[in-house]
Parts: structure tokens; C-alpha cells; sequence
């Protein structure tokens, strides 16, 4: 017998292995009340490979973009090197608070899947824009 968290109590008897098509081992536990649990074994491999090669892509496009950012607020923009470095700096911070308001969301809402995704299509999207400015033919002052 296997006492789980919510003091259910399965019959390791009872326990089917299923997933054969998908690769992964997976079990089927059946509670006393005949509820169906599926476990899989190491779910997280494919999904953690994703993850860590966005979060590579976001660091290096963040590290390469920071060194550059104060040229280009100076020379596109126009900005006085004050304006630029408080520009930079209000960037950087709001960089680093964003993971404290993107835990609140995961943990309450989202779940940790969708609020990477979700982040990760704003950043790429400000990325966009940044690229977008900086070409002349469509540039304009206000941007």
C-alpha cells in the first residue's frame, strides 16, 4: 500500500502500466473510490530542454542588447546621455521585478507553462519593435 499526500491509499496491486505508444512509461493508480491517477515517469525532460533553450535565447538577446542600448537611444533617438542611462536603468530594473510579478501569475493563474509562453511572446514582440525602429525606411521620430 502507498499512502499519498491526501491520505488516499492505492493498491500497488492495482497498478497498470500504460503510455506503450507514446514511448514514456507511464502507471495508472486506482484509488478505493476508483478514481484514476496517471503518473508518468520523468515528464519533464522534453519540456525542460524547451525551457532552458529559451531562457539561453532570452539571456543572449537581453546581454546583447544592453550594451547596444545607449547608442541606440542616442543616435536613433536623439536622448542626452542622462535620459538614455535613466532609460537604460528603468529597463534593466523592470527586467529584473518582471520574474516577482510572473511567479504571483504562474503560481495563481497561469500555471509555469502558459506564463513562460505568454512572457516569452512579449519580450520576443519588444524585440520586434526595437528591430523595427532602428530600420530608416520606416522609422519615423516618434518611435
Amino acid at each position: 500500500y502507498l499512502l499519498m499526500e491526501n491520505q488516499l491509499v492505492f493498491n500497488m496491486a492495482a497498478v497498470d502500466r500504460v503510455g506503450k505508444k507514446s514511448g514514456r512509461s507511464a502507471y495508472a493508480l486506482t484509488d478505493v473510490s476508483g478514481n484514476t491517477y496517471h503518473y508518468y515517469e520523468n515528464p519533464l525532460w522534453r519540456a525542460v530542454v524547451f525551457i532552458l533553450l529559451q531562457e539561453l535565447c532570452e539571456r543572449l538577446a537581453f546581454f546583447g542588447l544592453t550594451p547596444n542600448l545607449q547608442a541606440f537611444l542616442k543616435e536613433y533617438l536623439g536622448l542626452e546621455d542622462a535620459e538614455a542611462n535613466s532609460y537604460i536603468s528603468t529597463f534593466t530594473s523592470i527586467m529584473f521585478v518582471t520574474p516577482l510579478l510572473s511567479a504571483v501569475i504562474s503560481d495563481t493563474i497561469l500555471g509555469a507553462y502558459r506564463t513562460i509562453l505568454i512572457w516569452s511572446f512579449v519580450y520576443f514582440s519588444g524585440l520586434c519593435l526595437l528591430v523595427a525602429a532602428t530600420v530608416e525606411s520606416i522609422s519615423e521620430p516618434w518611435m
